[in-house]
Parts: C-alpha cells; structure tokens; sequence
C-alpha cells in the first residue's frame, strides 16, 4: 500500500510538473490600430476571440498603430494612448514587438526631426519597453528583436537589425543554455515569404543570415514574424519559420487572422485563424 501511495505521489508530481510546463500564446502581428470606428469596432471583436482561446499571454508582431513615422510627437502620441486603451481589452498580458509603424516622425511628411526628445524609437522607449529585449516563460526564451533600421539622411527606414543589437544578441546568447528552446520575434521577416511566389524578391538577406547564425548551434524553435501581412508557416532543419498575417483591414481574406501557438510538453503546435468581416470604407 506504501509503494501504491508513494507511486501515485509521485505520478502526481510529474504530471503537474508536465502541465506547468503546457502553454499557448497569440501571436499577432500588424494590427493598425487608428482612430477610426470601423477598426475599433473590428478590434473588440478580435480582442473578444482571443479573449475566448484564453491563451496565457499575446506577443505582438510590431505595427500595432497606423502610423507614427509620418506624424509630429504629438499625433503619434495619440496612437500610442489608443493602442493603450485598445489593449485593455486583453484579459493575459501583452508582450510587444516594434514595427515601423511604431518609429516617431522619420519622414519628411511628419514636420520633426532627431532633435525632438520622442522622435524614432525614442517614445515607444519611454512608453514601453527597450526596442530589444528578451523574456522567459515556462522554460522558454523569447528574443524579441527590432528589425527597423532608420535612413535619417532619406527620411525613411529600411529593413534589418543593426550592429549595436547584434552585439547585444551575441552576449545574451553566451547567457543563455543551448538546451533552452528558443522563439525570435522580429516585425521585418527573417525569411521573406514573397519569394515562395516571386523570383523578383530574395528569400534571405545578408543581415537575416548573419542573425539566423548566430543561433545555430542553441535550441532555435520558432522564428515569428510580421510586416508582409502574409501568412506562412516553413518548417525547415527543425526550426518553424513562420510569417503571421494580419488583422488589418486591406489584407487579403486567406491571410487575415492570428496565429494560435500550443506548447505541449515541450512540442510546439501552431494554428492560423482565420478572421471575418467587411474592410472599413
């Protein structure tokens, strides 16, 4: 009887320390959020669904607003309290990602330049978090990078992670067990899904290989990213690539939606769900 109880004990340990290991999360990337009712009112639907998945928490795939790169401080600062608001609607935390989207006045359009204290990244940096960092969660390590590059001298950006992250990421890996799974969130794709249908776009940059390296000999699961509005989902040598859609109205009907990722004793699995409803006018 000691031996059953003692087993049965044990069979209860192992079993709740398997579940709390068990998560999901949304991944959702380029939502636009602006000051229009139509949006709004398409949002509370999606935070209502999401709310219903009851994941543990949302990861962002940048592009939350629409836009602050082409807006003064003070319009940007606009979006960003609506996007704050908005997100109240979430019932789990909410982990961001930077998009271009969330880059302050770096156009010619938006009448400011580095010398107001909020342009750039600065504000999102103040609001919110470093525009790279990392976080763990149930054994996983999250990289969240930024993949907006500023051409101050063009009033414009360009894709990829600059020199100072890279150096950040390199150090950060030498702290990181090479046992750990480990997911990159990034809004600029890593892998660009328009070469699966064009021959016109390049598949991987200098810039995504060089990152893609660096994580070569750790546990890289899953690289998540946004930008496209195109959903894609590439398994290859044991990583999933995977290039999340969008919410936001415009965006083609097969890649409007979100992604559903399920841990499960350590074996990722992935869903796309698909989103419906009429574009605003």
């Amino acid at each position: 009887m000691y031996r059953i109880k003692l087993c049965l004990i044990l069979f209860f340990q192992i079993t709740l320390l398997f579940g709390q290991k068990n998560f999901s999360f949304v991944y959702l990337p380029d939502i636009h959020l602006q000051p229009d009712s139509a949006v709004l009112a398409g949002f509370d639907q999606l935070a209502k669904q999401i709310n219903k998945l009851r994941p543990d928490f949302v990861l962002t795939g940048g592009d939350m607003i629409y836009t602050a790169k082409n807006v003064n401080d003070k319009k940007a600062e606009i979006l960003f309290d609506l996007m704050d608001n908005e997100f109240k609607k979430f019932r789990m935390p909410v982990y961001l990602t930077m998009g271009n989207h969330e880059n302050v006045g770096i156009t010619e359009e938006s009448g400011i330049d580095k010398t107001n204290p909020m342009w750039g990244k600065n504000m999102y940096e103040s609001r919110y978090t470093k525009r790279y960092y990392t976080f763990e969660y149930n054994g996983w390590k999250f990289f969240i990078l930024d993949g907006i590059k500023i051409l101050e001298k063009e009033k414009n950006y360009t894709q990829g992670v600059d020199s100072v992250q890279m150096e950040w990421i390199r150090k950060e890996l030498v702290t990181t067990d090479k046992s750990v799974p480990v997911i990159i969130s990034i809004h600029s794709p890593l892998i660009n899904p328009h070469a699966i249908s064009s021959s016109d776009s390049e598949a991987l940059s200098s810039n995504s290989a060089a990152i893609l390296n660096m994580f070569m000999d750790y546990n890289l699961r899953m690289v998540l990213e946004g930008h496209t509005h195109l959903y894609m989902d590439l398994f290859f040598k044991g990583v999933s690539y995977v290039s999340g859609g969008s919410t936001a109205w415009g965006t083609d009907s097969v890649d409007k939606g979100f992604l559903l990722v399920k841990i499960r004793k350590g074996i990722d699995s992935r869903q796309f769900i698909r989103i419906s409803g009429a574009d605003p006018q």
